[in-house]
C-alpha cells in the first residue's frame, strides 16, 4: 500500500506522456485526478498504521561505498503520512478543477499539463516520504523541474517563459546550497538516512552542525521563495491558476518549510541557525504582506500572501514551535488552494482576459459559489474565528509573543496586513461599480460544477480544519499548548480591524483610495515594487553579468581565444602560401628543382666520401 501512495503519480505521468496523444486530453485529465486519489485513499490507510507506530521501508541498495551503503526508501510517521494525506487530497481536488479550467485548451496537446501536474505531485510525495536526504533531493529537483515546465506551459507568451527561467535560476542558487548542506551533513554524521542522523546527534559534536544546517535552510529559502530568493514566487503567476494553486498550495513552496520541520532535530541541534530562520521568516512575512496591499494584480496577491504566510511558518520554526508550523502549513494548504481556485473561476469568466482587480467589481451577484468560496478563503487567511486560520494563526502568535515582544509585535503587524489586503481583494472584486463592463461588456456567469465542487469542498476543510489542532500538535511531537484568551481576542480584533478598514475605504468608501495612493504615492510604489528588489536584480545584478559576460565574450571569446585559433591557421595559411611556389606546374621549373637537388645530392656525397675518411 505504501509504494501505491508513492508511484500512483507516476504511473499516470507514464502513461500520459507515453499515449497522451492517443488518449486524447480529457482522458489525460482524468488519469491525473484517478491517480492522485488513489494517493489520496492509500494514504489514509498508511496513516491509520503509521500513526503511532513508524513504518520505514527500505526499497533498494544504492550507491555502495567504502564503510557504507545508501540505500532508498521511504518513513512513514505521523508527520510524512499526515502531510502526504493533506498534499495528494488538495491535489486531487485542484486536479479535478484542471478540468474545467484547462477545457477550452482541449485539443492543444493540454496532456503534457496533466503529465506534468502528475510529474509535480509524484516529486512532491517524494520530498515528504523519502527515509534519507539523497531522495529529498532527487524530489527536490523534481517540482523543481515540474514547476519549471508548469510556469512555462504557455510558451508562447514572453511573461511566462521569463517567469519559469526566472524560477529555474532563482531555485538552482538554493539548490547549490542544498547540495552543500547535504554533502557536509554526510561528512559529519557519516550516512544520509534521517533516523541514523537523529540518532547520532546527541553523540556527535560538531561546529559543522551550524554550517550544515544553514546551507539546508538556504534551500528551503530559494524553494519557498523567502527573502532574498523571492522574486520568482509572485511572478510565477504567469501559469495556470492550476499550477498557482498547487504550487502554493500543496507542492513546492510548503517543500521548504516541511524540510526544516522534517530534520527538525538537526536544526534544534544548531539554534543560532534557528535564529537565521526566524529572522528570514519575519522579515519576509513583514515584506510580502507589505507588497500585497499595493499590488493589484489578482493572482498575485495571493502569491505575495503565500510568501508571508510562510514567513509565517519558518518564524514559528525558528522560535521552536514545529508543531504549530506545520498545523499552519496544513490549514493554510485548504484555505490558499480556495483563494485561487476562487480567483481563477473569476479570471476563466473572463476568458483569460481580466487580471486586475479594478478591472472586475459587482461580481457577487453573479458567482455566489465563487464569491462565497472566496469570503471564507479570505476570513480563514485572515484568522477569524472560528475558522482554521484562527486556530492555527493564534498559536503562532502566541509562540511569538512567548519568544520576544518584538516577534509578538511583528506577527500582529502581519496579521493586520493580512486580513486588509485580502478582503480589499475581495471587497474591489465582488462588491461595487461593475467596472468589467467598461473593457467586456457580457454578463459573466458562474463556472462549471467541475469547478465549484472542489471550492465547496475545500470550503468546508477551510472551516472544520482547525477543530484538529490538538490531534494534529499531539501526533507530529509538537507541545501542547493552552489558547491565550487574551491573545485571541486580541488576533480577532486585529484582523475585523483590517476587514474593517479594507469595507471603509473599498466599499463605502470614506476614503478615496485614489487619493491616498497618490498622497503616499513614494510608499505606495515601494511596496509594489517590492522595495525595488525586483529591479535591483534584474536591473543591477542581471543586467551587470550580462554586461561582464558581454566583455568576456568580446575580448575572451573573440579576441583571445579565436585570435589563438585564427593565429594558428594563418601561420599554416602563411607557411602553405610561402611554399606553393614549389607546386607552380611549371615542367622547367621542376627540371631545375631536380638538377639541383641531384647537385646538392652528389655534393653532400663527396663530402662524406673525402671529408669523412671514407
Amino acid at each position: 500500500m505504501e509504494f501505491v501512495v508513492v508511484f500512483s503519480p507516476l504511473v499516470a505521468f507514464l502513461v500520459i506522456g507515453f499515449l497522451g496523444r492517443q488518449i486524447g486530453d480529457k482522458a489525460s485529465g482524468v488519469i491525473t485526478v484517478i491517480a492522485s486519489a488513489i494517493s489520496f485513499v492509500s494514504s489514509l490507510f498508511v496513516l491509520s498504521h503509521s500513526l503511532h507506530t513508524p513504518v520505514q521501508i527500505k526499497l533498494y541498495e544504492f550507491l555502495p561505498l567504502e564503510g557504507y551503503t545508501l540505500t532508498v526508501g521511504f518513513y512513514f510517521d505521523a508527520l510524512s503520512s499526515i502531510t502526504t494525506a493533506v498534499v495528494t487530497f488538495v491535489a486531487t481536488l485542484i486536479f479535478i478543477y484542471s478540468i474545467g479550467y484547462m477545457h477550452d485548451e482541449f485539443g492543444k496537446w493540454t496532456y503534457k499539463f496533466y503529465a506534468y501536474l502528475s510529474l509535480f505531485l509524484f516529486a512532491m510525495l517524494l520530498i515528504v516520504l523519502s527515509d534519507n536526504l539523497l531522495g529529498i533531493f532527487f524530489g527536490w529537483e523534481g517540482v523543481g523541474l515540474a514547476s519549471y515546465l508548469l510556469i512555462g506551459y504557455y510558451h508562447n507568451l514572453k511573461k511566462a517563459t521569463n517567469a519559469s527561467l526566472e524560477a529555474f535560476v532563482m531555485n538552482r542558487i538554493g539548490d547549490w546550497l542544498f547540495i552543500f548542506g547535504i554533502i557536509a551533513t554526510f561528512l559529519i554524521f557519516n550516512t544520509l538516512d534521517i533516523v541514523e542522523i537523529f540518532q547520532k546527534i546527541p553523540t556527535t559534536q560538531s561546529a559543522l552542525i551550524g554550517l550544515a544546517t544553514l546551507l539546508l535552510f538556504g534551500g528551503a529559502v530559494g524553494k519557498s521563495g523567502q527573502l532574498p530568493l523571492h522574486t520568482w514566487l509572485p511572478n510565477a503567476m504567469a501559469g495556470p491558476t492550476p499550477v498557482s494553486a498547487l504550487l502554493h498550495a500543496a507542492t513546492m513552496v510548503a517543500a521548504g518549510v516541511y524540510m526544516v520541520a522534517r530534520l527538525y532535530p538537526l536544526f534544534e541541534a544548531a539554534p543560532q541557525t534557528l535564529k537565521v530562520v526566524a529572522v528570514i521568516g519575519g522579515l519576509t512575512a513583514l515584506f510580502a504582506a507589505l507588497a500585497a496591499t499595493s499590488h493589484t494584480d489578482m493572482k498575485k496577491i495571493i502569491a505575495f500572501s503565500t510568501m508571508s504566510q510562510l514567513g509565517y511558518m519558518f518564524l514559528a520554526l525558528g522560535v521552536g514551535d514545529k508543531g504549530g508550523a506545520m498545523f499552519h502549513l496544513t490549514t493554510h494548504a485548504f484555505f490558499k488552494a480556495l483563494l485561487f481556485l476562487a480567483a481563477g473561476s473569476v479570471i476563466t469568466a473572463f476568458h483569460h482576459k481580466l487580471y486586475d482587480i479594478y478591472n472586475f467589481g459587482g461580481l457577487k451577484k453573479y458567482m455566489p459559489v465563487t464569491y462565497a468560496s472566496f469570503t471564507i478563503g479570505a476570513l480563514a487567511l485572515a484568522g477569524v474565528f472560528p475558522l482554521s486560520g484562527f486556530w492555527s494563526k493564534d498559536r503562532l502568535i502566541g509562540s511569538y509573543y512567548e519568544a520576544s515582544f518584538v516577534w509578538g509585535l511583528l506577527g500582529t503587524i502581519v496579521a493586520f496586513l493580512t486580513a486588509y489586503y485580502i478582503f480589499r481583494e475581495g471587497f474591489v472584486v465582488f462588491h461595487g461599480e461593475e467596472r468589467f463592463r467598461k473593457i467586456d461588456p457580457h454578463e459573466p456567469k458562474e463556472v462549471s460544477s467541475v469547478m465549484t465542487v472542489p471550492m465547496v469542498i475545500l470550503g468546508v476543510m477551510a472551516v472544520i480544519a482547525g477543530f484538529f489542532e490538538g490531534w494534529y500538535v499531539h501526533a507530529v511531537g509538537g507541545e501542547h499548548k493552552e489558547i491565550h484568551l487574551n491573545i485571541a481576542i486580541m488576533s480577532v480584533g486585529i484582523a475585523i480591524l483590517g476587514i474593517v478598514l479594507a469595507y471603509g475605504v473599498f466599499v463605502r468608501r470614506f476614503l478615496d483610495p485614489e487619493k491616498t495612493y497618490d498622497s503616499l504615492k513614494a510608499l505606495h510604489t515601494t511596496f509594489k515594487e517590492q522595495f525595488f528588489t525586483e529591479k535591483l536584480y534584474h536591473g543591477i545584478l542581471a543586467a551587470g553579468y550580462m554586461s561582464y559576460s558581454r566583455v568576456l565574450f568580446a575580448v575572451g571569446e573573440r579576441q583571445f581565444i579565436d585570435g589563438v585559433v585564427n593565429g594558428l591557421a594563418n601561420i599554416v595559411q602563411s607557411a602553405g602560401q610561402g611554399l606553393k611556389f614549389l607546386q607552380a606546374g611549371k615542367l622547367n621549373w621542376y627540371a631545375l628543382s631536380l638538377a639541383g637537388g641531384f647537385a646538392i645530392l652528389v655534393l653532400l656525397l663527396v663530402l662524406l666520401i673525402y671529408g669523412g675518411g671514407y
